[in-house]
């Protein structure tokens, strides 16, 4: 009867270490090198240090004893039924169904998880045992490990699997509570800057304010009160035509000093302003003008043409989210439905959301992004108040204008049918 004792406490033992070993490999995983260093301050013979210098090594040992266990718990489970039903194939069939089941209920109080969660504590507890496994195999886990990074390049490989090992790290810690949701996205929004192009955060340049050459600082005065904003681009001929960009407070400035007056005009005041290509990524703009303290560039297309506007703020927004102030205009609904059963739609909704909100079967146009280019390539012309046209089985009217350069800022929508069509 011994030997089937043997066997079953064998058996469990082994697959005991399983569990231990696949807890032990997620808490060092999350581990850091301070909190080890913390960790051997109050306990200086604990070996966790020594596994946080050699990570790679003792993470090896471990998945390779975790396989070897749970391999030998699967022989000596089938060697246990074996002894009493003398049956190979019995045996090896129990063998798989005691194993599953086991490996159902590990699931439900998974090592992997419960180390994440509790990984100072497991690693503590844990240090001596991986260590000692590590040990056993020698040299062996460090001639892997430097076979594995002679065949890698290290510097094209590794930094992508290091973000996105990080990327699943915040994921698991947002899951688990240890994280908020918006401090995990946060963290995540910092790699995605890194991977955004700035013509995705860009004011487009049908949407920028601009100030012309020769404008008087009286005119350009009251721009900067209608448009709120502090610093306005100016442009000679077109907005292809780029000289410079202007502070509110050096209008100021100039007009409180009697330097200038307000009949003089703006481009005295103008000051350099940044270019930059809208393939670059958010991230590096962000770091160039934080360290060059600007706040403000024109962005160009690939042909040198200005594509748009991008601010300091922009960039930030692209961190943390939406930033509004005083300034800023209340957010309406891009479609707003009408008393009279028509809707009055945001020339500035997308193309995309326009048919799925109308149910349009319309072609997949890149030179055309919103709606007030939509009406304008359907028209045929520059539109402009009370201009129509008819898109399927829709009618467009411009209902208002906005800004200097009087653009298209809300459309009138009215559906019918086609019955309607036929008798109009």
């Amino acid at each position: 009867m011994a030997v089937p004792i043997t066997l079953a406490l064998l058996s469990l033992g082994s697959y005991v270490l399983t569990w231990v070993l696949s807890f032990a490999e997620s808490a060092f995983d999350y581990l850091s090198y301070r909190e080890a260093e913390v960790i051997v301050s109050k306990r200086p013979s604990n070996p966790v240090l020594h596994i946080m210098d050699r990570l790679a090594e003792h993470q090896l040992a471990i998945r390779f004893w975790n396989t070897v266990l749970l391999a030998a718990t699967a022989v000596l489970i089938t060697v246990f039924i074996d002894y009493f039903v003398d049956n190979v194939w019995l045996a090896a069939a129990g063998g798989i169904a005691i194993m599953a089941v086991a490996t159902l209920l590990s699931s439900m109080r998974s090592p992997v998880r419960l180390g994440a969660k509790h990984y100072e504590v497991a690693a503590q507890n844990t240090a001596w045992l991986v260590r000692f496994l590590t040990v056993i195999l020698g040299p062996i886990p460090g001639l892997f490990i430097s076979d594995t990074e002679a065949e890698q390049d290290d510097d094209s490989d590794e930094p992508d699997l290091e973000e996105k090992h990080f990327r699943e790290y915040v994921s698991r810690a947002s899951k688990a509570d240890v994280l908020e949701d918006d401090e995990a996205e946060m963290i995540q929004s910092v790699f995605d800057m890194d991977d955004t192009l700035v013509r995705a955060i860009m004011v487009p340049r049908t949407d920028v304010v601009w100030l012309d050459s020769q404008t008087t600082l009286e005119d350009a005065t009251k721009i900067f009160i209608e448009s709120g904003y502090s610093r306005i681009p100016l442009i000679g001929e077109s907005p292809d035509d780029v000289l410079g960009i202007v502070f509110l407070k050096d209008i100021v400035r100039a007009q409180h000093t009697s330097r200038l007056s307000s009949h003089d005009v703006v481009d005295a005041l103008a000051r350099e302003i940044r270019v930059v290509p809208e393939s670059k990524s958010v991230w590096d703009l962000l770091q160039e003008l934080q360290r060059e303290a600007i706040h403000a560039a024109i962005v160009v297309d690939e042909y040198g043409g200005t594509a748009g506007l991008v601010t300091l703020e922009d960039l930030i927004e692209e961190l943390v989210g939406e930033i509004s102030d005083e300034y800023d205009d209340i957010e309406i609904e891009d479609v707003i439905p009408q008393p009279n059963g028509e809707f009055l739609v945001n020339a500035a909704m997308s193309v995309t959301d326009f048919s799925e909100t109308f149910n349009l079967l319309l072609d997949d146009d890149e030179d055309v992004d919103t709606v007030g280019g939509l009406f304008a390539k359907s028209l045929g012309k520059i539109p402009t108040e009370g201009s129509v046209t008819e898109i399927e089985n829709l009618t467009l009217t411009v209902d208002s204008l906005a800004g200097k350069r009087s653009r298209v800022d809300t459309i009138r929508v009215a559906t019918h049918t086609p019955s309607e069509e036929t008798t109009s």
